[in-house]
């Protein structure tokens, strides 16, 4: 499927059946990230395959020259939100590239959800954590406040 025929006709549909009843159709691995645009301080949702890490979740960036979203999220964390499963978070995103504390976690959670997909050293990991948790050491999560 050609990037246009996915951003212009794909993308939209599934961000419409995310705020519906009908959100079950997308499954439970299917979320939609929405950020906001560095340059143009606009909003923007796009569809991400999310996999659960602990209280977190963990989405690949694959195929990163083509796509420009998660380029929002450099030099982050960056406030986002994730609708998943007919709920709506609000998160904390990070973009780990290779070689950075927390990505080799962060792949070996992707590999464990989705266990076909290739994950190239140069592809972006980008890792949600819902705002009710915090970072502890080496990068586990705690309770916030705890």
């Amino acid at each position: 499927m050609g990037v246009e025929v996915r951003n212009r006709l794909v993308n939209p549909v599934v961000r419409s059946l995310s705020r519906s009843r009908a959100h079950r159709l997308l499954g439970r691995d299917l979320a939609v990230l929405g950020y906001t645009g560095r340059r143009t301080g606009r909003r923007r949702e796009v569809p991400v395959m999310a996999a659960p890490a602990g209280d977190d979740f963990v989405v690949l960036v694959g195929g990163a020259a083509g796509k420009t979203w998660w380029r929002n999220l450099d030099g982050g964390p960056r406030q986002v939100t994730v609708r998943r499963a007919g709920r709506e978070l609000s998160c904390s995103a990070r973009l780990l590239r290779d070689g950075q504390p927390g990505r080799q976690d962060a792949v070996a959670a992707y590999r464990a959800a989705f266990p076909r997909v290739t994950v190239a050293p140069e592809d972006p990991v980008v890792v949600l954590q819902s705002a009710g948790t915090s970072r502890g050491p080496a990068g586990s999560s705690r309770p916030a406040g705890g």
